[in-house]
C-alpha cells in the first residue's frame, strides 16, 4: 500500500471510531428513551407512585368548580382531598393508575397521541366501595369533632342541599349518617370524569415536531460509520489480511471505547440529561414530572449505557478477533 492510501486509511479508520461511538450511543438513546418501559422499574424504587394521590387532588381542585362538587365535599382543600385519595388508593391502585400516566405521557411525546390523561376508572370503582366509604370516614376522623348543632345541620343540609361545613361527627351519629355517606361518595364518583386530561397539544408550534426531527437524525447516525467502513475498504483493503486488520482494529478500538463510555461515563451523562430535563421538560411533559428529573435522567442513562457496554463489549471481541486473526496470516510472497 503505497503512503497515501495507508494516511488516508488510517485517518478513515479514525474517523469511524469516532462516529461509530457516537451512533452507538444515539442509536441506543433514541431507541430506549422514549419508552414507558425504561422508567417503570426506576419510579418502582423512588416515589413517583406515591406522587399520585397529590397529582390528583391538585387536578380535581383546578378542574372543578366548588359548586360542581358533591355536597359534602365542597370547599375540600386541594390537602384535604389528597388525605382522602391516599386512603382510597391503596398501592395495588396506584401503581396501574401511575404506569398509566407514564404510558399516556410517553406516547404524546412520541406523537401517538394529542393529550396525556389518566384512566380514573379504578379511582371511581374504589369511591362507590366498601373502600370509598372507609376512605370517607377516615376523612371524618381528622376534622374537628363536630358540636350538636353541627351535627344535625350536617343531616339537614344533606337533605335540603344548603352548604354544609364538614366535621367528625359523634360515634352514635355515624349510622344515620353511612347512607349519606354512600350516597355522597356515589355523587363524587359521578362527577369526576373517566379520564383526567393532563397535557394537550398545542395546535400550532407543537415542540414535538423538533423532537421528532432531531430523533430522526439519531436514527440515521449509524449511516456515516457504515459509509466510511466501505470507504476504508476501497483505499485499504487488497488482500484478505488487510480486510481483517483494517476492519479489526478500528472496530477494536470502537468497541473499547464504547464500552469504557458505558462503563465511566454514567455521571457525566446523568448530570447533562438531568439540565437538558429541567430546562426542556415543561415544553413536552406535565410539570409535576420535573420533581422526578433525577429520576428520569438515571433512568436515561442506564437505558443507554447499559445496552452500549454490551454492544461495545461484542465489537471490541469481533474486533480483536479478526485482528488476531490477519495477523498470523501470512501474506503472499511477491511472484
Amino acid at each position: 500500500m503505497n503512503p497515501l492510501n495507508k494516511t488516508i486509511s488510517a485517518f478513515l479508520a479514525i474517523l469511524f471510531i469516532i462516529s461509530g461511538v457516537s451512533a452507538l450511543l444515539l442509536f441506543n438513546f433514541d431507541r430506549n428513551a422514549f419508552a414507558a418501559e425504561t422508567y417503570q422499574q426506576a419510579f418502582e424504587r423512588e416515589d413517583f407512585y406515591n406522587k399520585i394521590p397529590s397529582l390528583l387532588a391538585q387536578s380535581i381542585t383546578d378542574s372543578t368548580e366548588p359548586t360542581q362538587q358533591p355536597l359534602g365535599m365542597q370547599g375540600m382543600s386541594t390537602e384535604t382531598w389528597e388525605s382522602f385519595m391516599r386512603t382510597l388508593l391503596p398501592p395495588n391502585v396506584l401503581k396501574p393508575i401511575g404506569d398509566d400516566v407514564l404510558i399516556s405521557s410517553f406516547a404524546y411525546l412520541n406523537m401517538e397521541s394529542d393529550t396525556i390523561q389518566i384512566d380514573l376508572a379504578l379511582l371511581k370503582a374504589s369511591m362507590v366501595s366498601e373502600t370509598g366509604t372507609q376512605a370517607a370516614l377516615s376523612l371524618l376522623n381528622t376534622l374537628p369533632p363536630c358540636t350538636l348543632e353541627q351535627s344535625a345541620l350536617i343531616m339537614f343540609g344533606m337533605f335540603t342541599g344548603d352548604q354544609i361545613q364538614l366535621c367528625n361527627p359523634p360515634e352514635n351519629v355515624l349510622p344515620m349518617l353511612m347512607p349519606l355517606i354512600q350516597g355522597q361518595m356515589k355523587a363524587a364518583a359521578a362527577i369526576i370524569p373517566d379520564q383526567l386530561t393532563l397535557t394537550t397539544a398545542p395546535s400550532e408550534g407543537d415542540p414535538r415536531e423538533q423532537l421528532q426531527t432531531t430523533r430522526f437524525f439519531m436514527r440515521l447516525s449509524l449511516i456515516p460509520p457504515l459509509l466510511l467502513l466501505l470507504t476504508l475498504t476501497v483505499f485499504a483493503v487488497r488482500s484478505l489480511k488487510d480486510w481483517l486488520t483494517w476492519w479489526g482494529i478500528p472496530f477494536f478500538v470502537t468497541g473499547a471505547s464504547a464500552y469504557l463510555t458505558g462503563l465511566l461515563g454514567a455521571p457525566v451523562f446523568g448530570n447533562m440529561l438531568q439540565r437538558v430535563l429541567i430546562n426542556r421538560m415543561p415544553d413536552y411533559l406535565p410539570l409535576f414530572l420535573l420533581d422526578f428529573a433525577s429520576d428520569l435522567a438515571a433512568a436515561m442513562v442506564r437505558a443507554l449505557l447499559n445496552p452500549v457496554m454490551l454492544q461495545g463489549l461484542a465489537l471490541a471481541i469481533v474486533g480483536l478477533g479478526m485482528a488476531a486473526t490477519g495477523f498470523f496470516i501470512k501474506p503472499k510472497s511477491a511472484a
